[in-house]
């Protein structure tokens, strides 16, 4: 039996209980506080073997819309669990999420060329040829054709709009190769060319209606979707063919709450990490279409042996500004569909605020949607609306988005605006602009706002370190400068705060700190014994001091020397 998924509140006082076990630390309360340290994970176990398959949940997409534009800011319960909020759940000792059913580390952790990318998404295009027709489903931007090839394997087919040419299938051949080099499970979507002889019923192909009725198909249906299409010189016409994914759809999962015939799913959705930092990889390629209904879960088999959920993202046809929405198409990325901020200032001013967004917004090719650089504020981007996961996103939060999204280096994104295999050069240069001036603003903003030190380590009375910043050409090395404060495990600082200009990612440590006085203190269930917590902040662009970042010193297991055991982008 199906359900209709309600997003609600129930259990949300576990859920601030739950977030109350993370610590959240700011320079100014630090001193009263004890070292506290995170798992030492990097797999997360939460693929263990479902015997029972959970329930086909079905989601509301206009009931989401309407909750989360107006109603769950009326909703006091959700004012004082958000307040309550003391950062995501699933982080480890390196503020890094571990690999899970939902994520795999990917170009976060580890340079990936190009090639990479491609050669980890699993699936493959259709085999050229005839191709047997299974459905037509009249639904969404577009109308969609499921096929089989010669060789067995399922897809769905897309198609651009004739007045849009190359654009949703070009954005979401592009899109699908970033969501998967950041970490996210996603299908196999490629660009594919076909002749309309190549399409062949059968006796169980069947048209699906808008309203979901369902018929069996004619050649006029088919002909009928052919129709609305362009047609290139040659003859052919192009499309996206999706992968269909291996296991059993169990309808979306939702970006609040957790899955409650799914005893694996024990963090909710708002928080966790991978979810609430996906509104800065969301920014970067403008994936305002972020939803319910744009997810799936699937009941899969396991490596040994079993079978467990694991989470897809689907349908990035609308990013890069390629979707037709309302109150579009320069509103996307600024506003909410429903934005009562907007509406009130707007109401305010009797309507003679004109936006900039209104006046400067531009669409320069039609292969290309309302996809720009000039008007992007990291900070301040939304979806289409509300998202719970984004709206309690915290710097640490963003600060780990955007570690990923400055990752991806000029030629991997020159790559990428190639992979979207448009006909004219000049469109494929402007993606690729605006992706790198893009992702050069998100550098600029969150890992100026937050001290992005990374790979830290003890080594001879020095802390060195990576400086993300400057690797990445955000921050001036001539100019570099740190704050370190000395903590012992009780919390009382040992030390005075002292300044260092360097750019050369050290920093040395006063001698006392390398050789604390530890009394009555027990290992924790790793074996670690924290002894000292330092505090570093780096200068900003505008002369004050970057949100810090938490580094603990201490011992694990028989170890006598001391050691680094963690850090944590302090998110508060």
């Amino acid at each position: 039996m199906k359900r209709l998924h309600r997003p609600g509140v129930h259990r949300a006082t576990l859920y601030a209980a739950m977030a109350c076990l993370v610590a959240a630390v700011c320079p100014a309360a630090i001193a009263g506080q004890r070292c506290k340290i995170r798992p030492p994970l990097w797999v997360d176990n939460d693929m263990r073997p479902i015997p029972e398959q959970p329930k086909e949940r079905l989601v509301s997409e206009l009931y989401a819309i309407v909750y989360n534009s107006w109603f769950r800011s009326l909703n006091l319960e959700q004012h004082v669990v958000a307040a309550r909020d003391r950062g995501s759940l699933n982080v480890n000792a390196w503020d890094e999420v571990p690999d899970s059913s939902w994520f795999n580390n990917r170009i976060g952790r580890k340079p990936m060329s190009f090639s990479e990318i491609l050669d980890g998404l699993q699936g493959k295009p259709p085999e050229s040829g005839r191709w047997n027709v299974d459905r037509i489903r009249d639904e969404g931007y577009t109308p969609k054709v499921d096929i089989t090839d010669a060789s067995g394997e399922r897809y769905v087919l897309k198609f651009d709009l004739a007045e849009k040419p190359e654009r949703n299938s070009a954005a979401e051949r592009i899109c699908t190769l970033i969501m998967h080099a950041a970490g996210y499970n996603v299908p196999f979507n490629s660009i594919v060319f076909f002749r309309p002889e190549a399409f062949v019923l059968h006796a169980k192909s069947y048209y699906r209606d808008a309203l979901g009725n369902r018929r069996p198909m004619t050649r006029e249906d088919l002909n009928a979707v052919v129709n609305k299409l362009r047609s290139l010189p040659d003859g052919r016409y192009r499309g996206m063919a999706s992968h269909f994914l291996n296991g059993i759809p169990l309808g979306p999962f939702v970006y609040v709450g957790t899955r409650k015939d799914d005893p694996n799913d024990l963090i909710p959705h708002e928080l966790r990490r991978e979810l609430r930092g996906m509104r800065v990889i969301a920014s970067w390629i403008n994936h305002a279409d972020v939803k319910d209904v744009n997810a799936l879960d699937l009941y899969v088999e396991g490596k040994g042996g079993g079978k467990y959920v694991k989470h897809y993202m689907l349908d990035f046809g609308s990013t890069l500004g390629s979707g037709d929405f309302i109150h579009g198409p320069y509103r996307v990325g600024h506003e909410y569909i429903y934005d009562g901020a907007a509406i009130a200032h707007s109401f305010i001013t009797f309507g003679f605020y004109r936006r900039p967004w209104e006046e400067k917004g531009r669409i320069l090719y039609p292969e290309v949607g309302y996809y720009q650089a000039e008007l992007f504020e990291p900070e301040k981007w939304k979806p289409n609306y509300p998202n719970l996961a984004f709206l309690r996103s915290d710097d640490s939060d963003c600060y780990w988005g955007a570690k990923i999204v400055t990752a991806f280096s000029d030629d991997t994104i020159r790559r990428l605006a190639q992979a979207g295999e448009y006909t004219r050069s000049e469109v494929t240069g402007h993606v690729e602009d605006v992706l790198k001036r893009r992702r050069d603003a998100i550098g600029n903003y969150w890992l100026d706002r937050i001290t992005p030190l990374e790979d830290i380590r003890l080594d001879q009375g020095s802390l060195r370190f990576r400086d993300l910043a400057l690797e990445r050409g955000y921050a001036d090395r001539a100019s570099r400068a740190y704050r370190l404060r000395v903590f012992n495990a009780s919390g009382k600082e040992t030390s005075k705060p002292g300044e260092t200009k360097t750019g050369e990612c050290v920093l040395g440590l006063p001698q006392q700190s390398l050789s604390p006085i530890i009394t009555g203190s027990s290992p924790d269930r790793y074996g670690r014994r924290p002894a000292v917590r330092l505090l570093i902040q780096s200068n900003r662009r505008d002369r004050k001091w970057a949100l810090p970042v938490e580094v603990i010193l201490g011992y694990s297991g028989d170890q006598r020397i001391m050691g680094v055991l963690g850090w944590s982008h302090v998110p508060k």
